[in-house]
């Protein structure tokens, strides 16, 4: 089953966030390979990831995402959403099973269980 629409938040802000395409997966693979070559993450690398998900549907809010007032622990969230929406993280149902890359979109109340988060956006993540 693919992964479904999922809400992204920043802010004041929501847009609905279809699943990431092939294009869009290849754009945030550096992204995170950096990340886990440095052993740190960043906010900028978190806003380049929502970046990418928000340019196809959401071109203006892509451009003058920078601009909007939100915090690191959102920023961290949106990303998570965008990071699921890709299959980069795997979800966990209520129980503690790990969802498998295939339900990704079905996770509503899960929390995500990143394979390689960047380390310091997602211990700023408001998900437990």
């Amino acid at each position: 089953m693919r992964p479904r629409y999922e809400m992204l938040r920043l802010g004041e802000r929501e847009w609905l966030v279809r699943p990431l395409t092939l294009r869009q997966v290849q754009e945030i693979e550096p992204i995170l390979m950096a990340g886990d070559r440095d052993s740190k993450g960043s906010v900028a690398a978190a806003v380049g990831i929502v970046e990418i998900a928000l340019r196809r549907d959401h071109a203006e809010a892509a451009d003058s995402l920078a601009d909007i007032e939100a915090t690191a622990p959102e920023i961290a969230a949106a990303m998570a959403t965008v990071l699921r929406l890709g299959g980069f993280i795997e979800v966990c149902s209520e129980d503690g099973a790990v969802r498998g890359d295939i339900h990704l979109g079905e996770a509503g109340a899960g929390a995500p269980n990143a394979k390689h988060p960047p380390a310091s956006i997602s211990a700023l993540s408001t998900q437990d």
